[in-house]
């Protein structure tokens, strides 16, 4: 299900693999419908054909957690794990559904936290960021379809809940990208995603407070399960230690959290809890605040923007140099 071989292996590959289908082993004009791009021929429009890189920037700008904020916040959670009091019926209802689904979920997955399995891991974390990439769209759509039919602004809302959504759905391609889930795995994310977002979208019609509560209580577990993770990933002589201990970080984890190359997967999980944290705390303070105010977290957007701008700037002249040398050497040699 996993191996280290696998990531380097990804990277290795990368779009050579791609590369390697000849015309021999694409479908024929005439043999069925053929996209044109699979065909000899040229568009009617004049459309070029391009296929998709094997690796792409990701315009959604993410916050990039340093090194220092990675060690401020999970010393600060091992030291006082976060958590909100519940405040009233609903949000005591909201927290202890959430805790019984959790340890259910740990008991059919056979989770133990002194020791878990890597093979309880991979499923934990693979069924967790499916339905966690889900409350965020779900919210930015009502809240933008409301904002349509209303004729008036939503005051940042959207903005935010797509970028957890988009920040959650890139935590699963991170891991799909080491681990290959089972058909039973898939089925119960099929299965999962029908059952929630038809809950949700209903409930965020009627009480979205509820919504953002539920997702911040269940974003406490998720820290919890990655707190978890990086504890025995620290720890030699731990069924996770034994078999993730120096695995690389895959490629997309690299390019999205801007890590060095040489960035392993601890590395990597070290961010996705911190990002929980984060998507935590801005869910249980939209819980708090009445829907029309103002997102107090938009000013953190256009910062990781402008961040996001300058690393692409600083990129691109170093690769500029590096393109410089070359053409210099080869004039020299010539």
């Amino acid at each position: 299900m996993f191996s280290a071989a696998r990531v380097v292996g990804r990277r290795a590959i990368g779009a050579a693999g791609r590369a390697g289908h000849t015309a021999a082993h694409r479908p024929q004009e005439g043999k069925g419908p053929v996209h044109f791009r699979l065909t000899p021929g040229h568009h009617p429009l004049g459309s070029e054909k391009k296929r998709c890189p094997s690796t792409w920037e990701n315009p959604t700008q993410n916050h990039v957690w340093s090194q220092e904020e990675l060690e401020a916040l999970l010393a600060k959670e091992k030291a006082d794990a976060v958590h909100f009091k519940p405040d009233g019926a609903m949000d005591r209802m909201t927290y202890w559904a959430v805790r019984g689904c959790y340890h259910a979920f740990n008991f059919i997955t056979g989770f133990n936290s002194r020791d878990p399995t890597p093979k309880s891991l991979i499923y934990r974390v693979l069924i967790l960021e499916s339905i966690a990439g889900c409350p965020g769209m779900v919210a930015a759509g009502i809240r933008h379809f409301n904002s349509l039919r209303r004729m008036e602004r939503d005051g940042g809302w959207i903005h935010t809940l797509l970028e957890e959504a988009e920040n959650e759905r890139m935590h699963l391609l991170v891991f799909m990208n080491m681990f290959t889930p089972g058909r039973l795995t898939r089925w119960t994310v099929v299965g999962c995603q029908y059952v929630l977002v038809a809950f949700l979208t209903s409930l965020y019609m009627v009480r979205p407070q509820l919504v953002h509560r539920f997702v911040g209580y269940l974003e406490e577990t998720a820290v919890q399960t990655y707190l978890n993770i990086i504890s025995h990933m620290e720890t030699p002589g731990s069924k996770v230690y034994k078999e993730w201990h120096g695995t690389p970080a895959p490629e997309i984890a690299i390019d999205y959290w801007r890590l060095p190359a040489d960035a392993s997967f601890l590395d990597v999980v070290k961010q996705i809890c911190a990002d929980e944290m984060h998507h935590r705390d801005v869910n249980h303070e939209f819980a708090s605040m009445h829907q029309k105010d103002f997102n107090p977290f938009v000013t953190s957007h256009l910062k990781d923007m402008d961040e996001a701008a300058a690393a692409r700037a600083k990129a691109a002249a170093r690769a500029a140099e590096v393109d410089k040398a070359v053409a210099a050497h080869k004039a020299s040699s010539a």
